[in-house]
């Protein structure tokens, strides 16, 4: 028999959306790009639950046990991440390739709970991510809520010792909580890669001190006791409304879009503190969000968001186009759940119940019987642990770090920076262009001899900064500006920029779209700021995103109706060459750039 109360399973239940969102949104599925603001969702509801269990035993006793506090966050976190550690750096030790890189500075700072600033540091990025899956990049927002644990019950106890009024303890939670969703909306910078405004905890905090700012206000305890038929009522209508906000924002917004980061997260997350009330209350919301199986689901949500990210990357790093099909998608979203639910069982609920010491004698008697009966099953067990623990020892200390495609990168982004600045005459060619056909020969050879790296300005993402050291190898003066993460509605002011500083060529390269979708509206602003007397090229994309079909047929699309342009065909010349390409299998390998650099120089020419 189930004993919970209906509140907590309430606020299980919402975890187990928020959780679903995560995971859906990681398997790339198309109808669900805003995904990952169930990460935003867990961020307000750990805010609030642990502010309200903070602020109950200060009510209740005149002062907050931290160390107990923390005791029980250890507890509860570390031992089911210390497995999920150790089974990954293992798995992907076994699988090895590009995903083994960095792994042991990974691990590292996943121990330390520093994992969002060491990403930052090594220029990861959520929504713009190249080269193989690492295996740990998911740890980023359990580092900010640890921070968050360690620093918050720190100030709220110098708060309540000053300050008495609950209205005001809130105010004052509230202007930390506006502060970070300020820095967020002034550090952003639209068109460029948001990491630095998605990881930093300093951005991305507000959501958790929102949710401490409420539960000052209207705590577990009070929400989960209301007996008046209208404040019922109330609180069910605005989770109902904060439902329908986060539903709606889950469908329509993307990571990349502008409205998150420039104020849209504040509504985003007041919508998850008015949920989470709602879920905590007596009324119809907590009940629906109640339901078992999303109740189940709720106590295992920790451990499948731990699980999940690690069962993905290393199975797209053994298999890139394995998530494609459809049965190993529904596979790959099974087996955390699987793995969790052991974990669970075996790990969290019973080291929870009966505590450390509890726990340890627990496993010593089921030890002592097993050896008993199966002294066999037992020695293949311990022997199991072992070889777990070694391999991913051992991958952890001889894991690579630096090189591959990050070191390409790097290289290109040296490449970029020394690009020719000097002002050029302004073009006068006005004849239009031909075409070259899409489907045409292998861009082997290289463009016609008319047209030189002097004459063209490129500008593009993370795909032409690895292609950057070839470029200016095949076509010698190029001007190369690319910069990772950045997208086509970016393109318009950098052009601009450009044309008005007197730096656009006669010859123009857009090479965007890798990182999310494109419009009419900026592909025709770039055709106008290009002019009529300039040659503007557009590359075409090679990316397994959900966006990738889109993104050419407009490209094609843009081509068609504006003479002046042509098409690189870049994935139908790289879909011959697969084996060039790295594990992501959207950026070339030095290889491919050759490759990528040949056909842009043989498009351009034929554009001529």
């Amino acid at each position: 028999m189930n004993t919970q109360h209906p509140r907590a399973q309430g606020l299980d239940g919402l975890r187990a959306l928020a959780v679903t969102a995560v995971v859906v949104y990681h398997v790339h599925a198309p109808w669900l790009p805003g995904g990952f603001l169930g990460v935003d969702l867990f961020f307000v509801l750990s805010g609030y639950l642990i502010t309200s269990l903070l602020a109950a035993d200060h009510w209740r006793g005149g002062r907050l046990r931290l160390v107990a506090f923390w005791r029980r966050r250890a507890l509860r976190l570390l031992p089911v991440l210390w497995l999920v550690l150790a089974v990954t750096a293992c798995a992907a030790t076994l699988v090895g390739g590009d995903g083994r890189r960095d792994l042991r500075g990974a691990v590292a700072a996943a121990l330390t709970y520093r994992s969002n600033w060491w990403q930052l540091g090594r220029h990861d990025m959520y929504f713009a991510q190249f080269g193989a899956e690492p295996p740990l990049r998911h740890l980023w927002s359990l580092a900010v809520e640890e921070q968050f644990y360690v620093a918050w019950p720190l100030l709220l106890w110098a708060v309540m010792a000053v300050v008495r009024r609950q209205w005001a303890q809130a105010a004052i939670a509230a202007v930390p909580a506006a502060a970070s969703f300020t820095a967020m909306a002034v550090l952003y910078v639209p068109g460029t890669d948001p990491s630095r405004v998605y990881y930093g905890t300093d951005t991305h905090g507000g959501g958790l001190l929102l949710g401490a700012a409420v539960a000052l206000v209207l705590p577990l305890s009070r929400a989960g006791t209301l007996r008046r038929a209208g404040h019922v009522r109330a609180i069910d209508g605005l989770g109902a409304a904060g439902l329908a906000v986060l539903a709606a924002t889950a469908l329509l917004v993307s990571g990349t879009s502008a409205f998150v980061y420039r104020g849209g997260l504040v509504p985003v997350c007041l919508a998850a503190a008015a949920l989470t009330v709602a879920a905590g209350g007596p009324g119809r919301i907590a009940r629906l969000l109640a339901w078992r199986p999303l109740a189940w689901t709720g106590r295992r949500s920790y451990g499948i968001y731990l699980w999940h990210w690690p069962v993905l990357a290393c199975l797209v790093n053994a298999a890139p186009e394995a998530l494609s099909s459809p049965f190993v998608r529904c596979a790959a979203l099974a087996l955390p759940v699987v793995l969790a639910a052991v974990s669970y069982r075996v790990l969290e609920e019973p080291l929870l119940r009966l505590g450390l010491r509890g726990y340890a004698e627990l496993c010593s008697t089921f030890l002592r019987r097993a050896w008993g009966a199966r002294p066999r099953t037992v020695l293949g067990a311990v022997a199991a642990v072992v070889a777990v623990a070694c391999v991913a020892y051992v991958g952890v200390l001889r894991a690579p770090s630096g090189g591959g495609l990050q070191a390409q990168i790097a290289s290109g982004e040296r490449v970029v920076a020394a690009a020719p600045t000097a002002r050029i005459a302004e073009p006068l060619r006005a004849e239009r262009p031909q075409r070259p056909e899409e489907d045409g020969p292998d861009t082997a050879t290289g463009g016609a001899p008319d047209v030189t790296g002097a004459d063209i300005t490129a500008v593009g993402d993370s795909v032409m900064l690895a292609s950057a050291d070839a470029l200016r190898e095949v076509l010698p003066g190029i001007a190369v500006d690319a910069v990772v993460g950045r997208q086509m509605d970016a393109a318009p002011e950098v052009l601009e920029r450009m044309r008005d500083a007197g730096r656009l060529r006669r010859v123009v390269v857009v090479g965007l779209g890798t990182n999310g979708d494109v419009t009419r509206e900026a592909l025709d602003q770039i055709v106008r700021i290009a002019g009529p007397g300039r040659l503007l090229a557009f590359v075409d994309v090679q990316a397994p995103r959900s966006w990738e079909t889109r993104v050419n047929e407009a490209l094609r699309e843009a081509v068609r109706r504006h003479p002046g342009c042509v098409l690189v065909p870049w994935r139908g010349v790289i879909a011959r060459h697969p084996g060039l390409l790295w594990g992501d299998r959207i950026h070339p390998r030095p290889e491919g750039a050759r490759l990528y650099a040949r056909a842009l120089s043989h498009a351009v020419g034929a554009g001529f």
